[in-house]
């Protein structure tokens, strides 16, 4: 991590506990949130800054990011033109850090020389995982056999550079969980997560960690509440998987980083501890998987 972010983590650390409050604009969407100054923090493990979404006020969505207790966020590539920008973004912000990987709908007409181009992109600087990469069964763009070899072979690749993955996983349960058995994955995260307990508990007995998104606040996911309750703290993280699944209060529009706040509020509710508490605690669990 860099000096310029440790420091604001350990700002953080000792200002926890202060009773001052800050209040964002409330044309930004995070001002209906009440943030206590000083004492809230937050990883946004799961972001997607590098999509052309955000070209066009990148500097005001980290700035808002900032005011809503964001410490640091985590730029995920989906090919290799938006694990390029994410590479790019976190070389530029010090605020920033790079995942690289192929989406499972966009492995169709992989090549060797991709390959060799996203293995150069992984050891670049900052990069701390590959992904996303999984399978998607929702959608019809890509056979499973094809999705299923290309995400055989970027774990191989994770495994190579020592890197956790960030696991996609739409309807396609049964065969992501057998493929991270087999290649023996220990070190990651199911982003996005969207099962019931019964999925959160193997996954759990691979040794990997559970993220949640604005889903977790939509009114109808009473069963993913459910679950979110039973998963270990020690094994939470939280995202906003922005542009997109944007929390209740703000369907309808571009999800973003400062956004990350009402997840972490109905997470907070749901483990029956503070908001304060659930920051220091998945921000620490951020910092150890993906070695900020």
């Amino acid at each position: 991590m860099s000096l310029a972010t440790t420091s604001s983590l350990s700002t953080i650390f000792l200002c926890r506990g202060s009773s001052g409050v800050e209040r964002g604009p409330e044309k930004a969407g995070v001002g209906s949130s009440i943030l206590p100054l000083g004492t809230l923090m937050f990883i946004d493990t799961h972001s997607h800054l590098n999509f052309p979404d955000f070209s066009e006020d990148y500097p005001d969505v980290i700035a808002r990011a900032k005011k809503a207790g964001i410490v640091a966020i985590i730029n995920v590539g989906a090919d290799l033109p938006t694990s390029k920008r994410a590479v790019d973004l976190a070389q530029k912000d010090d605020f920033c850090y790079a995942t690289v990987g192929i989406h499972p709908t966009n492995t169709n007409n992989l090549k060797e020389e991709d390959y060799q181009k996203l293995e150069e992109l992984a050891k670049s600087r900052k990069v701390v995982a590959v992904g996303e990469i999984g399978l998607d069964y929702f959608h019809n763009s890509t056979p499973k056999e094809i999705q299923k070899r290309n995400f055989e072979r970027q774990i191989l690749l994770a495994k190579k550079l020592n890197l956790p993955v960030i696991i996609h996983n739409r309807d396609a349960h049964q065969d992501v969980l057998a493929i991270l058995e087999e290649k023996e994955v220990k070190k990651g995260v199911m982003h996005c997560f969207s099962g019931d307990i019964n999925l959160a508990k193997k996954v759990l007995s691979l040794g990997l960690h559970i993220s949640f998104t604005g889903n977790l606040t939509y009114k109808k996911n009473e069963g993913l509440r459910a679950a979110a309750k039973e998963i270990p703290l020690k094994k939470l993280l939280l995202e906003t998987d922005c542009p997109y699944l944007p929390p209740q209060s703000r369907r309808g529009k571009r999800n973003e980083p400062g956004f990350l706040v009402y997840t972490a509020e109905e997470l907070a509710k749901i483990k029956g501890i503070s908001l304060e508490e659930l920051g220091e605690i998945t921000t620490n669990n951020a910092r150890e998987l993906f070695k900020l």
